[in-house]
């Protein structure tokens, strides 16, 4: 089998890829990951301490806890710090998708572009690559699925980028 990338090419640039996290939601603002190995994802639904975000991407202040701080991220929104390697060059635009209901029968979902860096203590819907390649996500879901109470369903989220 013969499989051809073209990454780059003087007409077209380096071309747009597309990676999936997903999330099993097993408890109220609890996660896990899909497949549960997968440790590249840092997610919240409260604030993270910057030693805990420092220690994930094994990097010095590219996210802050500032900007996961106050959101509240508990009954509307969830935060995602994604560990790229540093391999990112270009954040293009995420989406965010939350299954919930039988059969995940109810579906929200969230696209938006990246912001030059994320705002700190809000609860804006926004993402943004770090200064060493790694990209950050905040997202409100508008009370609709109520993460408090929520114990099953899935998170999905699309990151269409550039590498380096």
């Amino acid at each position: 089998m013969s499989v051809s990338l073209h990454l780059y090419s003087a007409k077209r640039g380096k071309q747009v890829q597309r990676d999936v996290w997903a999330f099993d939601i097993t408890a109220a603002t609890t996660v896990s990951p899909l497949p549960i190995d997968d440790v590249s994802a840092l997610t919240t639904f409260g604030a993270l301490t910057q030693a805990v975000i420092d220690a994930h991407l094994g990097t010095s202040d590219e996210f802050t806890a500032a900007q996961f701080d106050a959101t509240s991220m508990g009954a509307d929104a969830f935060g995602c710090i994604l560990d790229m390697g540093g391999q990112a060059d270009e954040l293009e635009r995420v989406v965010v998708k939350c299954y919930s209901g039988t059969a995940g029968a109810t579906l929200v979902e969230r696209s938006f572009k990246p912001s030059s860096t994320l705002t700190d203590s809000t609860l804006a819907s926004e993402c943004a690559l770090g200064a060493n390649g790694n990209i950050g996500i905040k997202v409100n879901f508008g009370n609709s699925p109520d993460f408090d109470g929520l114990t099953a369903g899935q998170i999905e989220i699309e990151v269409f980028w550039r590498a380096k």
